[in-house]
């Protein structure tokens, strides 16, 4: 009587099972033209196999590169590698760049998905031995995902196998019931997918669920070589040559006992031939992707070289490094079923003036713009390539703390961005600080007097490591970076700010505004400050207790409130006054705080040169290279 309750409750738990099963595969499986088989217990020793979907949880990549240009160990392990021509951001990230369309395991997607109804896999018992410890091959069936599997199988503990190919083959390893299958070496250009038990399945005259999730086998790894950083396209294929030795490896599975083993199948080995464009224009692209699939296995060393770069800059000239070239070694831990990235982002270097903290301050070698359109919609933040005279240029003319050319910032910080930050990579470029400003300048004034023309600055010797120039009016500084590469053109391999000038809004009522760049100088004279002078803006506001602050506020009808930009100019100088001097003033511009109620911050619009964001850090748990604009 107590046996005939157990298999009463064993047909009602499988039924139960079977209900949920086919409630399951029908719902997910709609559009499938074979309805899924019903099956009835009958009370023999049978195991009742269904396949519950393919694991596409994505937990955290761990991975890590190190050598002697090696990043952090975490799942992103991206760092920046200077270099005198240009930098490299290498590493590996969980994060795709959103141009390329490219997948990287972010641990969102579902738990599982569906597979296709009419996937064929195969399903491998091993029953366990007297000894407790070993197992025998028993059987071998063939099956389809959307069909219920019913195997007999005598009473005892199994382990079991199931493989498939994640398409409609015919498998052709262990087509026969009882015929003990061979050892198979994994086909790499296969998705294998591959389940295997947790623990016995016990058979005891009853029938017995198993439902089955497949996971992949292989990694699949995507190289990406990138000029993005460069702001320009690659304009022809370089020299790459990536490789690993014994990098590529695949599983083989002992059928007669269900255990799994790497095997080598070749050294990795990709050049330029094997890389594709993503998105080109003509024959132009900002990135090239190869990909190769490895078995999971400890940490590879991938080495990846790059020269004869050629990227098409802004003015539309090629801009050769010839035989400059980025060696980098990059360590990854190939995790099976998971889509990782290895990337080798080329940038524009900076150039070092002055130090803050005991490190140098790197800036960028032009100033900031902003331009939307085609490839430009992704990364729409630049710096100009040949860092030309522009005072007419809208697009690099912005507000204090506004992110916007011509657009006027939000009074409400969450609102506020910082533009050098959405700068590719993200967050490794930065409005200037103050501190940082200080380094090339040996002076302090208001905005108002200084645009308009220096007249208090006289007899003297001007700033400290600066120079100027005419025909266009720039000032500069010889940068510590040491002997610049004549692949950049000479405006741009020192620290150099034409006289763009600084507008005024003429009218904030849309939050837009158009400028005017006609001021009054102390004198009362109306000048216009193209020509005459550089402005570039700076991350802070005045504090409580400094000293431009009670400058500021001697100036009539000015609020306690102002900004810190850098004016840079050539004036009067030396014993009489009468030879002309470079000088860096650190100034202090009026803000009006909530304009007309507005919600904005009225100010006046300078350029903005970036400087690289000391706390960058492309290893943090969730970083993404490409800026969220």
């Amino acid at each position: 009587m107590k046996k005939i309750n157990n298999n009463l409750a064993n047909k009602f738990a499988l039924a139960a099972f079977l209900a949920l099963g086919t409630l399951a595969v029908t719902t997910s499986c709609s559009k499938n033209n074979n309805p899924t088989e019903e099956i009835t217990p009958d009370g023999k020793n049978q195991v009742i196999v269904r396949i519950a979907g393919l694991n596409e949880s994505t937990e955290n990549i761990s991975t890590k590169a190190s050598n002697t240009n090696s990043t952090k160990n975490s799942e992103n392990s991206l760092k920046l590698v200077e270099g005198n021509e240009f930098d490299v951001l290498v590493g590996v990230t969980n994060s795709s760049s959103s141009s390329s369309g490219l997948k990287a395991s972010t641990g969102l997607r579902a738990a599982t998905t569906p597979l296709s109804p009419t996937t064929t896999y195969n399903l491998y018992f091993y029953k366990k031995n007297p000894d407790n410890t070993t197992y025998t091959f028993v059987k071998s069936v063939p099956l389809t995902a959307a069909a219920v599997g019913t195997i007999d199988l005598a009473n005892g503990s199994y382990k079991w196998l199931a493989v498939s190919y994640n398409n409609t083959e015919v498998l052709p390893i262990g087509a026969t019931a009882t015929t003990v299958p061979t050892t198979t070496t994994l086909d790499l250009t296969k998705d294998v997918l591959i389940a295997s038990s947790a623990s016995d399945l016990v058979i005891n005259s009853n029938s017995v669920p198993l439902n089955i999730t497949f996971n992949r086998v292989f990694s699949t790894i995507t190289v990406e070589v990138n000029t993005l950083g460069m702001f320009a396209p690659m304009t022809a294929n370089p020299t790459i040559a990536v490789s690993c030795t014994n990098g590529i490896k695949t599983k083989t599975i002992d059928f007669s006992t269900g255990n799994l083993s790497l095997a080598n199948v070749s050294n990795l080995s990709l050049t330029q031939a094997n890389f594709t464009d993503v998105s080109p224009v003509g024959t132009d692209a900002y990135q090239k992707v190869a990909t190769f699939k490895t078995a999971e296995q400890s940490e590879l060393t991938v080495n990846a070289k790059i020269s004869q770069l050629k990227i098409k800059v802004d003015d539309g000239s090629t801009r050769n490094f010839g035989a400059s070239q980025s060696n980098q070694d990059i360590k990854i831990t190939p995790l099976g079923g998971k889509n990782q990235r290895l990337l080798v982002g080329l940038a524009e270097s900076a150039l070092n003036y002055g130090t803050v903290g005991g490190s140098p301050v790197q800036w960028g070698r032009s100033n900031l713009y902003y331009r939307t359109g085609g490839a430009l919609n992704t990364t729409p933040y630049r710096f100009y390539h040949t860092n030309p005279n522009q005072p007419t240029a809208s697009e690099s003319f912005f507000s204090f703390k506004g992110h916007l050319p011509l657009t006027l910032a939000k009074t409400n910080v969450a609102l506020q961005k910082d533009p050098c930050a959405l700068v590719y990579p993200a967050g490794l470029w930065k409005t200037p600080t103050s501190a940082e400003i200080g380094q090339i300048t040996s002076y302090q004034g208001v905005v108002s007097n200084l645009l308009g023309g220096i007249v208090d600055l006289l007899f003297d010797n001007g700033t400290s490591g600066a120079t100027f120039g005419t025909n266009p009016n720039y000032i500069e500084y010889t940068s510590s970076s040491g002997v610049q590469s004549t692949v950049y053109p000479a405006a741009t391999r020192k620290l150099r700010f034409y006289y763009n000038g600084s507008g005024k809004a003429v009218t904030i009522l849309t939050g837009l505004v158009t400028l005017d760049f006609n001021y009054t100088n102390a004198l009362g004279l109306g000048v216009d400050t193209r020509g005459k002078s550089a402005s570039i803006w700076s991350s802070n506001q005045l504090l409580t207790g400094d000293p431009l602050l009670s400058l500021l506020q001697g100036v009539s009808g000015a609020a306690s409130v102002g900004a810190i930009s850098y004016i840079g100019s050539t004036e009067n100088g030396g014993l009489l006054g009468t030879t002309k001097v470079p000088h860096g003033t650190e100034s202090a511009g009026l803000l009006n705080i909530n304009a007309l109620g507005l919600g904005v911050i009225a100010s006046d619009f300078m350029n903005v040169r970036c400087t690289r964001n000391a706390s960058w850090n492309g290893s943090v748990a969730g970083y993404n290279p490409m800026p969220t604009l």
